[in-house]
């Protein structure tokens, strides 16, 4: 498979739109497929990626503290490109083979002239998991697994002040966390208990609602549609699926649950939310044999039909849409290389690698 050449093209301004690759330099896994500290370290970092005709382009990297700890969604950006946030919910033990140690930092990056700068360190809770910003980007959330909170923070003018930590209870694992379209609501995956929450956005802050939906065996990834269709991937090693869950009068209803391939990590809608990318680890993570797939699915109302299905690399994290929908990247952690897929209505054809120097680890687009 031929590698892509990353260039950086000059005269690109911040209003043009980005997507970001957030890339784990101290992290490998050993033979039990257990995080640990890698034997050669390289920087942790934060890199820029444009698409042109079609492909995805290289820009550039800023080192700052990043982890694959979590599912793939410790990144955002905004929809203007101007700002982004990072989380690092882990960093490198002492020495090499050792367990990595959990972390808690919170990294907001300016994005200008196709520059990254780093302009706020801060801390949420330790496992720094995904992070989400409300439709307004008044509020930003970030969900803490090892802790069993939710972080909450005020922003005023792209710097984020704490405001409160929800708890949501001892081994919760609160592994995802996505404001709602609507910006009033916000749906926390708790790993630990199998089930979805529900906060509620007040003048001052969130409540945690007393509802649970139980979900599954072991929810993890999420993603959401502009409609407000929720996806949770599930990794229950006897059943993995994806949960089609939506929000209806106040209560979370699950719609239904597909069966797919194991290790459904990588989970991303297309921007037209037509489509649902599915990928696979498939114990790639652990087995140099192996190697990860991604599956295409149709979105049909409250049901998903595959229609199409393609090999990537070792240990797949984050998925990029192109703006139209017709490239997919897929970030290979083991490898340290995105594949590249492109989509013509009827079949994934694979399209070349990016090369990276740390293992991509989450992902985020602007669109």
């Amino acid at each position: 498979m031929a590698i892509l050449c990353a260039f950086f093209v000059h005269g690109v301004h911040a209003a043009d739109q980005w997507a970001i690759s957030a890339n784990d330099g101290h992290t490998t896994t050993n033979t039990a497929g257990k995080m640990v500290t890698a034997g050669m370290i390289v920087p942790d970092s934060l890199s820029l990626i444009r698409f042109e005709h079609g492909l995805p382009v290289l820009g550039k990297t800023l080192h700052l503290p990043s982890s694959v700890e979590g599912p793939p969604t410790t990144v955002w950006i905004a929809p203007d490109s101007c700002w982004a946030i990072v989380t690092a919910g882990s960093h490198a033990g002492a020495h090499a083979g050792d367990p990595v140690i959990e972390d808690d930092v919170v990294s907001v990056v300016a994005i200008d002239h196709a520059t990254l700068r780093l302009v706020q360190t801060l801390h949420a809770g330790l496992g720094a998991s995904q992070v989400t910003v409300s439709p307004d980007q008044k509020w930003v959330l970030v969900g803490n697994r090892r802790s069993g909170t939710v972080s909450v923070f005020a922003v005023a003018h792209r710097q984020l002040h704490p405001v409160q930590t929800l708890s949501m209870g001892a081994d919760s694992n609160p592994a995802s966390v996505l404001f709602l379209p609507d910006g009033q609501h916000v749906v926390v995956v708790l790993r630990g208990p199998h089930q979805l929450a529900l906060l509620d956005r007040r003048r001052d802050g969130f409540d945690v609602q007393e509802q649970r939906l139980d979900l599954g065996d072991a929810p993890n990834t999420m993603d959401i549609t502009r409609s407000g269709l929720i996806a949770i991937g599930d990794q229950g090693p006897a059943h993995p699926a994806v949960h089609l869950v939506r929000l209806n009068e106040g209560t979370l209803n699950l719609l239904s649950t597909i069966p797919v391939a194991p290790g459904p990590e990588p989970l991303r809608f297309s921007p037209d939310g037509r489509y649902l990318a599915v990928g696979a680890v498939n114990n790639s993570n652990k087995d140099p044999s192996k190697h990860g797939t991604l599956t295409l699915y149709r979105v049909d109302g409250s049901r998903l039909a595959p229609i199409a299905s393609e090999n990537v690399g070792r240990w797949p994290q984050g998925i990029m849409f192109s703006p139209d929908g017709y490239t997919l990247v897929v970030q290979n952690t083991t490898d340290k290389t995105m594949t590249v897929l492109k989509w013509d209505g009827i079949r994934l054809h694979p399209a070349g690698t990016l090369s990276m120097t740390a293992g991509p680890a989450a992902a985020a687009t602007s669109w």
